[in-house]
């Protein structure tokens, strides 16, 4: 049965809001279920259009820049691509930067751009600047539609461009589509007019084949014989860097447990991917390599064949010298669409998931002296950390980062931002079988859109925990005026030290002009901030403090966790940990 209930009177009363209808129904159609608008008048069709759709959710967001890392956050939690509405001008320039995470990342999303016809454009008309492609390399796609046109050629038109745009964004090469879209007024619908398009044409051209956009990995087999060569070393590493869950195939985990096993070599593996809170998916797994790897005791005797690289290479700069230092060879698993060896080092691509290369491996070989020598490396190192951090007095940042790890419930997300949250995690997540999804912004590594991100990733999803610095928290606080909107639970751990701790770990540290022009310490009363906005607010100082918060993550809207702590003496304590343990 045809539903033209989306085509009403008022909807066709206009030509500008028959299309806005229009496209708002074929993407509803095409899978799309979350819309995100910017208030602006040139964009109406659009947003009237998304609004009035009973099938989409939508979801007004004042900061342009804040509503596309909200929407960067929902498209990751949900595997599903998410559409950003604007107006015309300067609007679409504040998209960019989380584009540019889309793209880098490989996130869908769809950006529907509003534009001032061709006649008013370079001619010093208001709210006018040049869209076309202002997003350069960094979308899939990008589509120039024409001014709106009676007929069912423009409909069938706009409907294929659409499809095809959809399409681009779910593909093999996960990212962002652009299309900008020119109206001339009239932009509001009219409630006096009588509609001038049918609604048969409309439904007849929206046809497309009703779908759902869950995405899936494409199943690419691996050349036999880069896979031969591959199992031909007996000491090698697999390391698995950042793996956005986006990516993550429902059966990662068991397929890069079947690969481990398969060749018979320990897995390295960073926070941000899904390998440390499923530790018991995997016989040999190592995380204190920042610590190890630069004992001269095992530095040596760890220098591998060969090495397996999931990913892109995780944060530390111990590892990344280790590997660059041992010239193995290397192994680099991806869908071929971009290069991750950021060392340049002898690497042959292997174009594929980690399920086809589990089905591809065969049974190799287990060297045990080589795998006993990493599990010694490992366990000494775990117990030493351990004891080290829990004979701390007073506050250290990065003890949160190991509590967290361990006393964060089942079915709660964790955000990592960027600089030292995700240092720190590194070095101190433990091990655990939680389960638990990690979610990051580690296309660019930017700590633009952070507040925004982990909001989009809470809303209709999981109790989120989002550990974040100070300046992260603050760079994106207008975040805070979507909080109204989240449908969510969003819990903020804000370690406040008062300035960029990471920073402190540069030789810059020691300049005259530090404290002014890279500490920037901001000196916000978080407490007032919070109460500004109407969003809950927490001090902590302890170990205590974060369980009780912890126990009570399931209350709605935003709670701000606030632990202060001294950046000069968290930098000392985190050499003296690593001086101490070596």
């Amino acid at each position: 049965m045809q539903n033209t209930s989306q085509f009403d009177a008022l909807a066709r009363s206009n030509l500008n809001s028959s299309v806005g209808a229009f496209v708002a129904e074929v993407i509803a159609r095409l899978g799309v279920e979350l819309v995100i608008t910017c208030p602006g008048s040139r964009s109406t069709p659009l947003t009237i259009g998304a609004t009035r759709n009973s099938k989409l959710e939508t979801l007004s967001i004042l900061d342009e820049r804040s509503a596309a890392f909200f929407a960067l956050g929902h498209a990751k939690a949900s595997h599903k691509p998410v559409v950003l509405i604007c107006t015309s001008g300067t609007a679409c320039a504040n998209f960019f930067p989380a584009i540019v995470e889309a793209q880098l990342s490989g996130v869908p999303l769809i950006v529907f751009t509003a534009d001032r016809p061709f006649e008013l454009r370079n001619c010093a008309a208001g709210q006018v600047i040049d869209q076309t492609k202002i997003y350069g390399d960094y979308v899939n796609a990008f589509y120039e539609i024409g001014l709106p046109e009676k007929g069912t050629d423009y409909l069938d038109y706009l409907r294929q461009t659409l499809v095809h745009a959809v399409n681009q964004s779910i593909g093999q090469v996960l990212g962002p589509v652009h299309l900008n879209f020119s109206f001339r007024e009239p932009l509001s619908p009219d409630t006096e007019n009588t509609p001038i398009i049918s609604a048969e044409d409309l439904e007849r051209s929206a046809s497309v084949i009703v779908r759902t956009t869950e995405l899936s990995v494409p199943e690419v087999s691996i050349d036999p014989l880069l896979i031969e060569r591959l199992s031909s070393h007996r000491k090698g590493v697999i390391i698995v860097g950042t793996v956005e869950p986006v990516f993550e195939d429902p059966t990662f985990v068991a397929s890069l447990s079947a690969v481990s096993k398969q060749l018979g070599w320990p897995i390295i593996a960073d926070v941000l991917n899904p390998v440390r809170n499923n530790a018991d998916a995997f016989g040999l797994l190592v995380t204190h390599y920042d610590t190890f790897l630069k004992d001269p005791n095992f530095k040596e005797s760890l220098k591998p064949s060969a090495i397996l690289q999931v990913g892109p290479l995780p944060t530390s700069k111990v590892l990344r010298s280790w590997v660059e230092e041992s010239k193995a060879h290397q192994f680099l698993l991806s869908d071929g669409s971009r290069n991750i060896d950021s060392l340049h080092g002898f690497s042959v691509p292997l174009n594929g998931s980690v399920v086809s290369l589990a089905k591809g491996l065969s049974q190799s070989m287990a060297d045990k002296e080589w795998n006993g020598l990493w599990a010694q490396a490992e366990a000494y190192y775990e117990k030493a950390v351990a004891n080290k951090l829990d004979a701390l007095e007073g506050v250290f940042e990065g003890q949160f980062s190991a509590w967290l790890s361990e006393y964060t419930p089942i079915n709660t997300s964790i955000f990592i931002a960027n600089s030292m949250s995700v240092r720190y995690a590194e070095a101190f997540w433990k091990k655990s079988n939680s389960k638990n999804k990690i979610f990051f912004n580690r296309g660019a590594n930017g700590i633009d859109g952070t507040l925004s991100t982990a909001m989009g990733i809470a809303h209709k999803g999981n109790p989120v925990v989002l550990l974040c610095g100070d300046l992260a928290f603050l760079h994106d606080i207008n975040g805070l005026l979507a909080s109204k909107s989240l449908k969510g639970k969003l819990t903020i751990l804000l370690m406040n030290n008062n300035g960029g701790g990471i920073f402190e770990h540069l030789p810059i540290a020691g300049h005259s002009s530090f404290e002014n022009y890279f500490a920037t310490p901001q000196e916000v009363d978080f407490e007032q901030l919070c109460a500004a906005h109407k969003v809950a607010y927490q001090a902590a100082e302890d170990k205590a403090s974060l369980l009780q918060c912890l126990e009570d993550l399931n209350q709605s809207g935003i709670k701000v966790l606030e632990v202060k702590t001294d950046r000069k003496k968290d930098v000392l304590t985190f050499q003296n940990l690593k001086a101490v343990l070596t």
